[in-house]
C-alpha cells in the first residue's frame, strides 16, 4: 500500500514592504502681510505629513522619510500698482544634530577639523572638543571626526504666480540623510513673493519640527 504525502513548501524569499509608523499630521500655518502697495500678501501651508521607515540600508546613521504637503499663495485685495510678478517656493529643511559623515579613521590620531561633508562646510569642533574631551592616548588609536550638526534646505516646487493664487502640492516626496549620529528633524516652509513697480515683498511660513 501506497500513502500519498502531501508537502506545503513556504517560500524563503517573500517581497514584502517595508514597516513603517503611521504618517504623523502637522498643523495647518499661515502666514501674510499688507505691502506698502494695498495687496494682501499671505502663503500657507497645508495637508503636511511626515512618514519615517526604517532606511533600506539597514544603518545606524541614515534616515528616510516620506512627505505629503501642499504650499499656498494668495494675492487679496486691491493694490494701487499692478503686480508685475510672484513666485511660490515650497521645501522642506531637514536638520541633524551630529554630522559624522567624515567617518572613522583607525590608526590616525584623534580630533576634530574643518571639512566638506553632506551637509556643506563644517566648522571645527576643535576647540570645543578639546575643553571637554582629553586626547586619545592609546595604540592603536581611532577617531572619530565628530563634526557639528548642520540644517541643509530641499526644495519641493516652485511656482510663478500669474494670477491671483497659487498652489503646489507633494504626493509622498522621499527625503533621506545619511551620516548623522544625533536626531534629524524635518520642516516644511513657503516662501510667496510679489513685485510691482514700486516695491518687492515677500512672506515665509514655516511648520513645525518633526523627527524622522
Amino acid at each position: 500500500m501506497f500513502r500519498t504525502v502531501a508537502v506545503v513548501v513556504t517560500p524563503l524569499f517573500v517581497c514584502c514592504g517595508v514597516a513603517a509608523a503611521d504618517p504623523v499630521p502637522v498643523a495647518d500655518v499661515t502666514q501674510s502681510a499688507d505691502t506698502d502697495d494695498g495687496w494682501h500678501l499671505s502663503a500657507t501651508l497645508t495637508e503636511q505629513s511626515v512618514n519615517s521607515v526604517p532606511n533600506m540600508a539597514g544603518t545606524g546613521f541614515t534616515r528616510e522619510a516620506f512627505i505629503t504637503g501642499k504650499a499656498v499663495a494668495n494675492i487679496d485685495g486691491d493694490g494701487n500698482l499692478a503686480v508685475n510678478t510672484g513666485d511660490l517656493v515650497f521645501g522642506v529643511q531637514l536638520g541633524c544634530q551630529v554630522d559624522l559623515s567624515q567617518g572613522g579613521n583607525v590608526g590616525l590620531s584623534g580630533g576634530a577639523s574643518s571639512s566638506s561633508n553632506f551637509f556643506g562646510s563644517g566648522t571645527s569642533l576643535a576647540s570645543i572638543l578639546s575643553s571637554i574631551i582629553p586626547s586619545p592616548n592609546i595604540s592603536p588609536n581611532g577617531s572619530l571626526n565628530l563634526l557639528p550638526g548642520n540644517i541643509k534646505t530641499l526644495g519641493l516646487g516652485t511656482k510663478k504666480l500669474t494670477g491671483r493664487m497659487g498652489e503646489i502640492t507633494v504626493h509622498d516626496a522621499h527625503i533621506k540623510v545619511d551620516g548623522c549620529g544625533g536626531p534629524v528633524v524635518v520642516r516644511f516652509f513657503a516662501y510667496a513673493q510679489i513685485s510691482t513697480d514700486k516695491s518687492d515683498d515677500s512672506v515665509n511660513t514655516f511648520g513645525d519640527i518633526l523627527s524622522i
